[in-house]
This record gives C-alpha cells, sequence and structure tokens, in this order.
C-alpha cells in the first residue's frame, strides 16, 4: 500500500492512501527525513512479526510457569 504526504500540518502528516482518502499521522511516527509529496510504502514485516510473538510467547511463559 503507497502512502503520498499530501501536507504537514502542526506535527502532523495528512497522508493520501491510494485508492481509499486520506489519514493523518504523528510526524514522530515517519521516518524524520519526510516531507510533503513523497510517497511511502507501507508494507508487513512478516519475519519481525513472527519474532516480536515469540518474545512475547517466551516472557508470558517465564512469568507465569510453574
Amino acid at each position: 500500500m503507497k502512502w503520498i504526504i499530501d501536507r504537514i500540518e502542526n506535527g502532523t502528516a495528512i497522508c493520501e492512501i491510494e485508492d481509499c482518502g486520506t489519514i493523518d499521522v504523528i510526524l514522530k511516527a515517519l521516518p524524520k527525513e519526510v516531507k510533503e509529496g513523497d510517497v511511502l510504502n507501507i508494507s508487513v514485516d512478516s519475519t519481525e512479526t513472527e519474532n516480536r510473538k515469540k518474545k512475547i510467547n517466551k516472557l508470558m511463559n517465564d512469568l507465569f510457569k510453574d
């Protein structure tokens, strides 16, 4: 999915989402070098998602083990 930064106002990036309208994103959540007109490619990082799930499960197992 692609987001295009339409404008930046008061610490918020107003992004056009292809075929879906707009979304407001806190500027601090985006790379610091973004500017109006930039295109962001938004995708799921399956490897990182799986790593986080494993880490959380390990923490939960360690916390609740008998």
